[in-house]
């Protein structure tokens, strides 16, 4: 009986860390290569009415999310979206949230387009930020760019980590505050 319960046990904690792993998504590669044991703070699913859209993800070197330490956002699409989409929505959502100058909207524009791509249902894109560095842009662990710009590296990320978002209950859930 005892041999039967230490199977059982066995093959239950398997199941179960298979199925926490697939419910959390993978630690995104070029993320393990910045951070060695990266910690998932939070995750999400994001809807548009009830079609799923992506899954999201926060990374980071341990659970206490801040701006002063590096940081991942994985993102795994359920949709297709052009450069231009995706483009046009980020600065949709940064003005939401900050004023920007006509120049600097410009600008944004034309740093996005330079490292964004056109991404197709089960496409994963990471935007790694790195403090005083930028965000380096990864499209299915390739990397396809960097954000200099300190302050559209920030403003960037903000379109999912600030609370004042166009979606908060995805902002808390991916900052861990559920």
């Amino acid at each position: 009986m005892k041999i039967f319960f230490v199977i059982f046990l066995t093959l239950m904690s398997s199941f179960i860390v298979k199925t926490a792993g697939a419910l959390e998504g993978n630690i995104p590669a070029p993320f393990q290569n910045i951070i060695k044991d990266p910690v998932l703070i939070g995750s999400s699913e994001f809807r548009f009415f009830r079609l799923k859209v992506y899954d999201i993800f926060l990374w980071s070197k341990d659970a206490n999310f801040s701006y002063d330490k590096t940081f991942a956002i994985q993102i795994k699409y359920s949709m297709n979206f052009s450069r231009e989409d995706l483009v046009k929505r980020s600065l949709s959502e940064i003005k939401s949230l900050h004023k920007i100058t006509s120049d600097e909207e410009i600008s944004y524009s034309k740093q996005l387009t330079e490292i964004f791509n056109y991404v197709k249902k089960g496409d994963e894109k990471i935007a790694i930020f790195i403090p005083l560095n930028g965000v380096l842009m990864f499209h299915n662990n390739e990397l396809t760019g960097k954000i200099s710009d300190l302050k559209l590296a920030r403003l960037f990320v903000d379109i999912w980590l600030d609370e004042n978002g166009s979606y908060p209950k995805i902002t808390k859930k991916l900052l861990g505050k559920n």
